[in-house]
């Protein structure tokens, strides 16, 4: 009898079972479903934020690869790394779309019926991060938050959302404005993207 195909939940489940125990279990580190970008025009599938910002990305056997380009360059703005969790009749195809620093994996049936990992590829570091796109994670409140401890004065921290993250990206380097923009986003205790746990 032919195995089901797998889908983006089989996978995800899975990913979360076997690849990020460890990161679910600390006690500094956010992992979180459909992380928006860009004020969502682009969601990371899994995200996973502690000492960095790691995107992974799930193309189960169903999925297509017509959102992948625009994917890995929204994720390339903002990931310091990020993973290509992929179904094996799209490997060959994403291969060429992801760029060398995406670490990649193969997600296939196992003979138990279950899910297997191989690792292709492993992650590097994203060295073209856009520290302008990287503030845009942040809610409005908490950019004039972190403004503020900046000492930017309240008239100024009325201005439109846009000059409160172009502000920050002048003030902060990059090292520190992911940094702030890790904590905001670990602080945070309501989620919009989450979706209701399973």
């Amino acid at each position: 009898m032919a195995s089901k195909p797998l889908r983006d939940s089989d996978v995800r489940q899975a990913a979360y079972r076997r690849l990020l125990t460890h990161a679910q279990a600390c006690p500094d580190t956010l992992v979180i479903d459909e992380l928006g970008l860009d004020h969502g025009s682009c969601r990371i599938d899994i995200a996973v934020i502690n000492g960095h910002i790691r995107g992974v990305e799930i193309k189960a056997e169903a999925d297509t690869l017509d959102r992948l380009p625009r994917q890995v360059a929204a994720y390339g703005e903002v990931v310091d790394k990020a993973l290509l969790i992929v179904d094996p009749k799209h490997l060959a195809t994403a291969m060429t779309i992801v760029p060398d620093w995406w670490g990649v994996m193969v997600a296939e049936r196992g003979t138990t019926q279950g899910v297997r990992f191989r690792r292709v590829r492993p992650e590097r570091a994203n060295k073209g991060i856009d520290p302008l796109v990287l503030a845009r994670l942040l809610w409005r409140p908490e950019a004039q938050a972190i403004l503020r401890s900046l000492g930017v004065s309240e008239r100024d921290l009325r201005a439109p959302r846009a000059t409160l993250y172009k502000m920050l990206v002048d003030r902060l380097s990059l090292r520190r404005l992911s940094q702030t923009v890790r904590e905001a986003l670990k602080a945070r205790t309501s989620w919009r993207d989450r979706p209701p746990l399973l």
